[in-house]
């Protein structure tokens, strides 16, 4: 495959593109938007130059302008992974989290690999939050018309419990002992056991107070909002002149605020898991609840045997609920070195690895834009109008190296470094003048095996 000679392309196109021996060209930037902006006056249909406006308005922080520009690259261009991704950063900038999970989930369809998929996926787990504080949020706002709606019976929300004592060391157990409890209620098909998250969500935005997450009158509030039934709520504490600790729980109905179960038993810290149990089968008991023999072995497992490993789990789920993941690695990371066999911290560690990545994940990157301002393989694709170029047109896309879902033909124009990211292909400019020859008919996703020459249209300012 041979390429001719290069020349300055446009103002936008030198974003894109740089001569041979040149600097490496940059992705757009604010900086970069009265040239985006003055090009797109004269080439409103051209699909790549409104990525990149629609990126460099999203840095300069106006989302609203980057949300309508990317929209209309994408109706030219529907196959533009890169503004599909930014789209859904400016949706999330916005406050419209349904627009930019749909977003999300078109670039996931588009994605290059079965990586670039998994970083979707990671910011998708991210919106998750970003959508349980957004729910919380509505049913407060709601709480009118949600308290004279009956909530579902069989729904449970488990609140986080609450820590009584002076050992910074055990404040942690609170959020482990609410995670044990809902894995073993969960264990029970009868019952919809409501998330950790949300629950913890409402809790966050109600700011509860320490006393109010164990007052019955506040958890049927709390369920009402969640639509559960019933709220399982209650403390963990040190008895005084003891090793030992208490636990005490109480399961509310939401609908009447009554109490309708309690259980109450303390033990030295190394018996948790056995006072745990002891509390759960009292409020199974008092629910009405017959076990099986096989529920009630189930519900007799324990996560672990190391008590110090399941401190350092509970650290990790604290940290998670403060949004510092690296901290939730890390601790999930010292149960395991504690208890290599605890299968909920070494699934908690992986989930919490991948969301601190999807954090620092910088947006050029998730969007695949290579270091040398390129879209990569599954970037846009659109020059003006868009689509395939046409023998009969003579006029086509823009060009990348190991550019996807496009047949180059005559006309068509090449944006970009020879020396891409993503392709072998690093050839210098031909001697000869351009002759204009017309390419076989490859795929130009198999760039090593093109044969033919490129013909490059150059349009200088």
């Amino acid at each position: 495959m041979r390429m001719t000679s290069w020349a300055p392309a446009a103002a936008y196109g030198m974003l894109l593109c740089a001569c041979a021996g040149g600097p490496a060209p940059q992705g757009p930037a604010p900086a970069d938007i009265p040239a985006l902006e003055a090009a797109q006056q004269q080439r409103p249909r051209d699909a790549g130059l409104l990525t990149h406006l629609g990126i460099a308005y999203y840095d300069d922080k106006q989302y609203g302008r980057s949300r309508d520009v990317l929209n209309s690259a994408l109706t030219i261009t529907p196959q533009n992974y890169a503004a599909h991704v930014y789209l859904g950063l400016a949706y999330e900038e916005l406050g419209q989290l349904d627009s930019a999970r749909a977003s999300y989930n078109t670039a996931a369809a588009q994605a290059r690999d079965a990586a670039q998929r998994g970083e979707i996926e990671d910011r998708l787990t991210l919106l998750t939050r970003k959508e349980l504080r957004d729910a919380a949020r509505l049913a407060i706002a709601q709480e009118s018309t949600l308290s004279t709606t009956p909530p579902a019976a069989n729904a449970v929300a488990v609140f986080p419990f609450r820590y009584v004592g002076t050992n910074a060391e055990l404040a942690p157990l609170g959020r482990g002992l609410t995670h044990v409890m809902i894995t073993d209620l969960g264990k029970l098909p009868r019952l919809t056991l409501l998330e950790r998250e949300r629950v913890q969500a409402l809790v966050d935005e109600m700011a509860l107070n320490e006393s109010g997450r164990v007052d019955p009158v506040t958890g049927a509030r709390s369920g009402r909002l969640l639509r559960a039934g019933r709220v399982i709520q209650g403390s963990v504490q040190e008895v005084a002149g003891k090793t030992d600790l208490r636990l005490d729980a109480a399961v509310v109905d939401a609908t009447n605020s009554t109490v309708v179960a309690t259980g109450t038993g303390s033990e030295q810290l190394q018996q948790l898991f056995t006072l745990e149990k002891q509390v759960l089968f009292r409020l199974l008991d008092q629910m009405g609840m017959t076990l099986t023999p096989a529920e009630r072995r189930a519900l007799s497992e324990r996560p672990t045997a190391d008590m110090q490993a399941f401190l350092a789990f509970s650290r990790g789920l604290e940290a998670e609920d403060r949004g510092d993941f690296a901290g939730a690695e890390a601790a999930y990371a010292a149960a395991l070195a504690r208890d290599p066999n605890f299968r909920q911290a070494r699934e908690r560690q992986a989930a919490a690895q991948r969301s601190a990545q999807a954090m620092a994940l910088p947006a050029t990157e998730l969007a695949g834009i290579s270091p040398d301002g390129g879209f990569g393989p599954n970037g846009p694709i659109g020059g003006s109008g868009g689509g395939p170029a046409t023998a009969s047109t003579g006029h086509g896309p823009i060009l990348r190296t190991g550019v996807l879902y496009t047949v180059p033909t005559i006309g068509s124009t090449l944006n970009t470094r020879i020396a891409g990211s993503n392709g072998p292909v690093s050839r210098q400019p031909a001697d000869r003048p351009p002759i204009q020859e017309v390419l076989n008919a490859d795929d130009a996703s198999n760039v090593g095996g093109l044969t033919g020459t490129v013909i490059i249209t150059v349009t200088r300012p």
